[in-house]
């Protein structure tokens, strides 16, 4: 028995051609260094890749959650990606990276950080093996998860397992944070399913609520999800780039089944991000290592599957869970769903929250027309 940490850590330092995916090059530098990290014996595990232009460095090890070493191995493979992007001259180079350097710890520095530690066992009556799930979105906000966690996890017309699975009905505690609280962390805990209309209440507003964390009420020790959420104008003061959220999320046994927490993706829930980051649109689920490429780069989000073995290490292989065929209807549905939604152009609630765009240059051009403005005189005579 140990204990091991997952880690996942994304961030966008450089594309190709515009926001579309980090070059070859940028990839193998970081796969390198993960590779001799590895040998080193910093990590137990790793693996990279990439969704549209975020790269995500995917680790196991011993370190723990908030360890200075993983985290600053994580920003130094991103300073050298960066390096590769600007002298590539590709787009973006070092985008997400918002400090000259992390304080050990690169949460609220730019990246985007999900990580969970736990006891793996072999012998263990709950989790004698380990299976996890990593969420990847890009041109999303940091609420992108709140519909997808919220189903799984409250309702079992998304969720059977909620109904057959005893140690799953005894709920969960769920952690939202307040992302409108920029100096500290404002958390709120729900008991789930008896407060799960106080969730609900949060959950309508994904622009300032997050589901950060969820943990098992049958075994309370036991930690099922992690979710990076930050805002990076909150850290920036202006918009750098949407906030492109990960999910790391412990499946099978005890835990919901991998079928169980992609299911909701099939809706392409609308969200808040796309081009320029200020429009709403429905969320495309898509392969691993999917660029962005498609017509006004619809948000995406990526799934992939692993299993792990008694000394942490990741099975050879994982599972693509967007990469199957059978989501290429889903695909084509929302494809057609952004299309209808996209012919209201800038009108209304295609566009962001005006809270979200108030760190574009919409809030310059506003602020110039209200000069202009005047009060009109009363329309009609007063009377005598």
């Amino acid at each position: 028995m140990k204990k091991i940490t997952l880690s996942v850590i994304k961030a966008d330092v450089g594309s190709i051609g515009g926001h579309t995916k980090p070059s070859e090059k940028m990839l193998e530098i970081v796969k390198d260094r993960v590779r001799n990290a590895i040998d080193e014996g910093l990590l137990l595990d790793g693996l990279v890749t990439h969704t549209g232009d975020d790269i995500a460095i995917t680790m196991s090890h011993e370190k723990g959650v908030g360890a200075t070493p993983i985290h600053q191995f994580a920003w130094n493979c991103f300073l050298a990606a960066t390096k590769e992007a600007q002298r590539a001259g590709l787009y973006g180079a070092g985008q997400d990276l918002l400090v000259d350097a992390p304080s050990g710890n690169v949460r609220g520095a730019g990246p985007a950080v999900a990580e969970i530690e736990f006891e793996r066992d072999i012998q263990s009556k709950n989790r004698p093996a380990e299976a996890f799930a990593v969420f990847a979105a890009d041109k999303c906000g940091p609420g992108t998860y709140n519909y997808p966690l919220y189903s799984v996890f409250c309702d079992p017309m998304h969720d059977g397992g909620l109904l057959l699975n005893p140690k799953m009905r005894k709920g969960f505690s769920v952690t939202v944070i307040d992302m409108d609280n920029k100096d500290k962390d404002r958390v709120i805990t729900l008991d789930i399913p008896e407060r799960v209309w106080d969730l609900a209440v949060l959950m309508q507003n994904p622009d300032r609520f997050a589901i950060e964390a969820i943990h098992s009420r049958y075994a309370p020790e036991e930690q099922i999800a992690s979710v990076s959420a930050t805002r990076l104008h909150n850290i920036a003061g202006k918009y750098t780039g949407k906030d492109d959220p990960v999910a790391l999320v412990r499946t099978q046994g005890m835990f919901p089944a991998p079928e169980e927490i992609t299911e909701p993706f099939m809706l392409g829930h609308f969200v808040t991000g796309d081009a320029r980051g200020s429009h709403v649109m429905p969320i495309m689920p898509v392969a691993i290592n999917t660029p962005v490429a498609g017509p006004y780069c619809l948000p995406l989000v990526s799934c992939t599957a692993f299993s792990m073995d008694e000394d942490g290490k990741f099975t050879e292989e994982y599972v693509d869970l967007f990469g199957d065929i059978a989501w290429d209807a889903t695909r084509l549905k929302i494809q057609a769903k952004a299309d209808e939604w996209r012919r209201q152009g800038f009108i209304g609630p295609t566009m962001a929250s005006h809270a979200e765009l108030s760190y574009t240059g919409i809030v310059d051009a506003l602020a110039l027309l209200d000069k202009e403005f005047i009060i009109r005189p009363h329309p009609h005579p007063e009377k005598s």
